[in-house]
């Protein structure tokens, strides 16, 4: 016997049944997720230091202090590197063999390692690796530019990126969870952009960015979060940072940070530099980050001067030594283009010749004393006593103990 039509009440009952089933589904969905190289992944991973909508930036991160490893124990790291084909890597090639080496070559598309878009500068490679690598990170990762001898590296290691990455104390990275790889505070701290200053206030030879960094954009990138009187940390997108503080940030603001780079129509030049100013920021919270000069010098690479006002010392003693010998420089310089024009009368007023006399003497002197110096805080860096003493540290239960003698205050 042949069934009749279908009845009303049936169709009914299966399309309620579907759309119940349809709406379980999508309830039991995260709310936010992000595809990533095929994975579907949670919003905020077990390491994010948020419990709430990873995009609400009025919400702060809450980073906890890593903990060093036991005495003995290596760390795992990656060395990250933005290039073009036209730089060359030589000089960190088989150098630091414990270390993985990722190199992005941004202009090449048959690279290793790619990105979405060569846009953004540095900032795109560091996002786009810590995005492809959030679940399996190594212990530390360093991020650097390509070539090894830069103004903007230390200056106690001879500006040389291979001395910085090889003296690098990892213990402290796992400690702070991020450390910048510059030591000195000039430029970017202690006091450097602000958005809410009017344009005739603008220093346009020492921070050109300023200008870039409007109430705006900080709005754009970081929806809902107050905007900081002062954006000040050392520059310059050199840094480290432990597995811990990466997973700390949830993935879907990292993908937020590089979606804002793919999309911004500012100029590729500054909107690299906009995240050399906030790098500290996603990865401390704090809008001014400067840490003390001779603690990073001393617990991150192992030169300890013995305090702040030692290292103070010699830094007043290099500003003497650099500023008499641009005077020595001129003087040199100007008798020098007298012999090539083949002066034969003095060139120089008397006072200029003893200027020149005292000066030649002066300079190796203060250069000597430098040396010294130098030396003995290499060899002060290799005792851990030593380090820890110059080490940030939360405990006041030592206080005292550089205080000053009964009586000797007024």
């Amino acid at each position: 016997m042949l069934a009749g039509p279908p009845r009303l009440v049936s169709l009914v009952s299966v399309l309620v049944l579907f759309i119940l089933a349809w709406s379980f589904l999508r309830l039991d969905r995260p709310k936010y997720s992000s595809i990533r190289v095929g994975k579907v992944l949670s919003s905020t991973s077990q390491s994010s230091s948020l419990r709430a909508d990873p995009l609400d930036f009025g919400i702060p991160l809450r980073f906890q202090d890593g903990k060093p490893k036991s005495v003995g124990t290596n760390y795992t790291w990656s060395i990250v590197i933005p290039k073009t084909k036209d730089e060359n890597l030589k000089w960190l090639q088989g150098e630091i063999p414990e270390a993985k080496l990722v190199v992005y070559e941004v202009d090449n598309p048959n690279a290793e390692y790619k990105v979405p878009k060569n846009k953004g500068r540095e900032a795109m490679v560091y996002l786009s690796y810590m995005i492809d690598n959030y679940d399996d990170l190594p212990d530390t990762t360093v991020f650097m530019h390509a070539h090894r001898h830069a103004w903007h590296n230390n200056n106690l290691l001879m500006q040389d990126a291979l001395g910085m990455l090889k003296r690098l104390n990892h213990d402290r990275v796992a400690r702070m969870g991020y450390m910048n790889m510059r030591c000195q505070h000039e430029p970017g701290c202690p006091d450097w952009i602000h958005m809410d200053r009017p344009g005739g206030d603008f220093d346009f030879f020492r921070k050109p960015e300023e200008i870039y960094w409007r109430k705006s954009i900080w709005e754009e990138i970081h929806p809902g979060a107050p905007v900081p009187s002062s954006l000040s940390g050392v520059c310059c997108a050199q840094f480290a940072l432990s597995r811990e503080r990466i997973r700390q940030v949830p993935l879907e603001r990292l993908l937020h940070y590089r979606k804002w780079l793919l999309h911004t129509g500012m100029d590729d030049t500054y909107s690299g530099r906009v995240f050399e100013y906030i790098w500290h920021y996603i990865f401390t919270g704090h809008e001014v980050y400067c840490p003390a000069q001779n603690t990073c010098y001393c617990d991150g690479y192992g030169i300890c001067f013995g305090g702040r006002q030692k290292y103070e010392e010699y830094e007043d003693k290099q500003k003497q030594r650099d500023k008499l010998f641009a005077e020595l420089d001129a003087i040199e310089k100007k008798s020098d283009k007298a012999k090539e024009e083949g002066k034969k009368e003095p060139v120089l007023a008397e006072d200029e010749t003893k200027e020149l006399e005292t000066l030649t003497k002066m300079v190796p002197e203060i250069d000597r004393w430098l040396e010294t110096k130098r030396k003995e805080a290499f060899e002060r860096g290799k005792d851990e006593a030593n380090r820890k003493e110059e080490r940030e540290s939360y405990d006041s239960s030592r206080i005292w103990d550089y205080g000053p003698a009964a009586g000797s205050v007024p």
